[in-house]
């Protein structure tokens, strides 16, 4: 479907900072209000900045059970749609509600932001940020979910942020610190204790949750690595 003249100029007027909800109005003029309607999951590389290119998955409005997928770039005229492909392969677990639009507040930019403040007071940096976009599957709201970068493109962090709301729903830094409390300050049980082994099993299944593709591409710190050695 061919882009029309006024999207065109709506895409032109459009900033990266105005790239969330607006990549429903896009996979809608290029594709359709059924594939727009169907998006389950957003996903970006991981960039210093607001990301300059999403992938977009959508259930496949003529095919049950089956995807497909489109790649947004940034462009000098605004965001760029491309097909990449469909088919039941694309991610290894689909989640199991679509994205609603118009309940995102909190865009990527915002929940960058609110990665830093945490990540501060975790007393841990990080340098770059791969995004996810999915609906909590028991609520429908949006969520982000954020995996953090050291310098060495080691995961130092993982956070997961309302897209509705800016709630910080779960924290995890390679320092221990953690918390699954909403709004609860980041904390480390002792050493060896069941403590550490329960919030252990707490991080392993929060972070496993946001394991759509089973490879996210990226290296994963000693911290995760230990997490995930026993599998899940």
């Amino acid at each position: 479907m061919k882009t029309s003249l006024f999207f065109s100029l709506l895409l032109a007027s459009a900033t990266l900072s105005q790239a969330n909800p607006e990549i429903a109005t896009i996979i809608d003029q290029e594709y359709g209000a059924a594939t727009s309607e169907g998006v389950v999951l957003l996903q970006s590389p991981a960039s210093a900045a607001d990301p300059t290119q999403w992938s977009v998955y959508a259930r496949d409005p003529f095919r049950q059970g089956e995807l497909v997928r489109a790649i947004l770039t940034a462009e000098k005229s605004g965001w760029a749609p491309k097909a990449a492909g469909g088919g039941t392969k694309l991610l290894t677990r689909v989640p199991p509600q679509v994205i609603a639009f118009n309940r995102i507040r909190f865009r990527s930019s915002d929940a960058l932001k609110i990665a830093q403040q945490n990540a501060a007071l975790a007393k841990t940096n990080f340098v770059t940020a791969a995004y996810q976009l999915a609906a909590n599957a028991t609520t429908g709201a949006p969520e982000w979910g954020l995996a953090l970068n050291g310098t060495d493109g080691n995961e130092v962090g993982f956070i997961v942020i309302s897209a509705e709301t800016g709630a910080v729903i779960h924290q995890q830094w390679d320092n221990g610190l953690a918390s699954n409390v909403p709004g609860a300050p980041v904390s480390s049980p002792e050493p060896g204790s069941k403590g550490e082994r329960a919030a252990d099993n707490v991080r392993r299944a929060a972070r496993n949750a946001w394991e759509w593709t089973g490879d996210t591409g990226l290296e994963v710190g000693h911290f995760f690595k230990r997490l995930f050695k026993g599998g899940n």
